[in-house]
């Protein structure tokens, strides 16, 4: 999620009260983006590793490449990833890094991503997995009142679908910020569970912390967020997953409890209304400790 995504939170608030269900929001986003899908699809203006604008439930697309390019420039400088690492993105939505990552790969490196949304899956499979083999994509049937209020399995027990320790680079761009504190420490577990000794994970997330205490309280955050459970701020009390906030101490003590470790100082964002930021969301490098 980034500054724009932040400022259509507040429509897609009223959006989910109008309309219950994901189902039918995207719906109503597909026929509303029909004319302009099919025009750009007709004429060649879509590169074909981009959704149409209609399938777009993440993010915002009129920011595609640049959040691309950004991101991928972290994972390379500040996590050390190289063509030839096999990676894992958790929360791959609808293959929005993966269609930049499968330019950045070469044969010997490998991508796996999954999902709770179905139909990201569905289109990165054919559009993304069908022209580089060595990219695969899973759906995974969790629960989340936000995006699949009809999952099946529980965040906080879902086992992830890879063997241990075979993983150089795990990711999770905006998927903390949809989780709560005991899915979250069962990710850290997971996490730690595929990586290799010599891996290291990149997260993003809203942290709280006495500074951006502050500058919520204060007015000048992009997200209002309020206390919600222990360690646990959210943005909407009736659908919790919309936009979560963490104590950063909680976070740090559960990623020691993981045997993981932070690589550096943290990377704070500009969410919250910081003057000085490195991205919109904080960014938290991972190492795995034995």
């Amino acid at each position: 999620m980034d500054l724009a995504s932040a400022s259509l939170m507040n429509v897609r608030r009223v959006a989910k009260r109008l309309l219950p269900g994901f189902s039918s929001r995207l719906a109503v986003r597909r026929a509303m983006n029909l004319p302009r899908d099919m025009f750009e699809s007709l004429t060649g203006r879509r590169d074909p590793l981009v959704p149409p604008h209609g399938l777009w439930f993440v993010g915002g697309e009129s920011d595609y490449k640049r959040v691309n390019q950004e991101y991928l420039n972290y994972f390379v400088n500040l996590g050390g990833l190289k063509p030839n690492h096999r990676l894992l993105d958790v929360g791959c939505g609808i293959g929005v890094m993966a269609s930049s990552l499968a330019r950045f790969l070469d044969p010997e490196g490998s991508y796996a991503g999954f999902d709770i949304v179905r139909i990201g899956i569905v289109w990165a499979r054919k559009n993304i997995g069908s022209r580089f083999h060595n990219f695969s994509f899973v759906h995974a049937d969790i629960f989340n009142k936000h995006y699949n209020p009809k999952g099946k399995l529980a965040s906080n027990s879902f086992r992830f679908p890879y063997e241990d320790g075979i993983f150089d680079f795990v990711f999770l761009k905006s998927v903390f910020t949809h989780l709560l504190p005991d899915s979250i420490q069962h990710y850290l577990q997971e996490i730690r569970r595929v990586i290799k000794p010599s891996g290291r994970c990149l997260a993003t997330l809203f942290l709280i912390n006495p500074e951006s205490s502050e500058l919520i309280r204060s007015g000048r955050s992009s997200l209002k967020l309020l206390p919600y459970a222990d360690d646990c701020w959210v943005a909407d009390a009736e659908f919790p997953e919309t936009a979560v906030g963490i104590s950063q101490s909680a976070f740090l003590e559960w990623c020691q409890k993981s045997a993981l470790s932070p690589t550096s100082s943290i990377h704070y964002g500009s969410w919250c209304g910081r003057p000085e930021y490195k991205s919109y969301q904080d960014i938290v490098l991972l190492n795995p400790t034995v």
